[in-house]
């Protein structure tokens, strides 16, 4: 269907320029972090920060509760795939570093401290990897000491092979590419699913909401040090980290982080839209 004949529109992540020309009924839903390229660099996303009303975006950190769409954690289950035999080891898996000059930016030290501990044996895609490079010694570009040389088993974050991976190792560390209001991923889910001990930092709005009753080791609580991080959660007793958090994912606390709920809720604004250009 043309856009001309089109009653409103949904437009998913990635900034389109049919935000700017379509004049009816529209939203914008993104699941990024406020310091993403697509807000700041991208000349079509800075252009919708500054043009679209606030009602024709829905985000985890919006000011509305109605447009408050969290970032997806899971899809559709919570299982739990665990492997039988638990290695006394701590476990990463991330793909994007932050870039060469990662050491920059606020938001990535404080996660790649934590994963390039050399008590953290950290998966990732060989590709990225390949381009790391260390402060102070700029010149030297490849993976750092303790990266394993290959990325977890599926590019499905959601899998169940990714969570049988994780349940492997004692030790999850899980944490954001950032702190922010309300943004909460599938990071600190996938490790409990797993039943690993998650080490991870929480904003107040996410620790105060959707993480309570939970349990995990927190790197604030030792001064961001990340070997007393490392070497405290891997010293604690997994069967009871595992059974606080079991009950934690049956709670029922995560239900509107299920993947499958997204479009249900993106489509009764839409639809709140429509029913308002109606009576106008």
């Amino acid at each position: 269907m043309p856009l001309a004949q089109a009653d409103a529109l949904l437009v998913l992540y990635d900034p389109s320029d049919e935000l700017l020309t379509f004049d009816g009924p529209k939203l914008w839903f993104t699941i990024e972090p406020s310091w993403h390229p697509h807000f700041h660099s991208h000349p079509v996303g800075k252009r919708l920060v500054r043009e679209l009303d606030v009602s024709e975006r829905a985000f985890y950190a919006h000011p509305h509760a109605t447009h408050r769409i969290l970032h997806p954690t899971y899809s559709g289950s919570l299982s739990r795939p665990r492997v039988p035999s638990v290695r006394h080891a701590a476990v990463a898996t991330v793909n994007n570093f932050g870039g060469r000059l990662w050491f920059l930016k606020s938001h990535f030290r404080l996660r790649n401290r934590m994963i390039l501990d050399r008590r953290v044996e950290l998966f990732g895609q060989p590709d990225a990897w390949a381009n790391f490079r260390h402060f102070p010694k700029l010149w030297i570009q490849r993976p750092p000491e303790n990266y394993a040389g290959k990325a977890s088993p599926s590019a499905d974050v959601y899998s169940e092979e990714n969570i049988r991976f994780l349940s492997g190792y004692k030790v999850a560390v899980c944490l954001e590419n950032c702190t922010e209001p309300y943004y909460f991923t599938e990071k600190f889910v996938n490790a409990v699913r797993a039943g690993c001990i998650p080490v991870y930092h929480a904003h107040a709005t996410v620790k105060n909401s959707l993480l309570s009753g939970a349990r995990w080791v927190d790197p604030a609580e030792f001064g961001f040090s990340s070997r007393r991080t490392i070497e405290f959660a891997l010293d604690q007793d997994q069967e009871k980290f595992r059974s606080i958090n079991d009950i934690w994912l049956e709670s029922g606390i995560l239900a509107d982080t299920d993947d499958l709920k997204v479009f249900g809720k993106l489509h009764e604004i839409v639809s709140a839209k429509l029913k308002d250009q109606d009576v106008d």
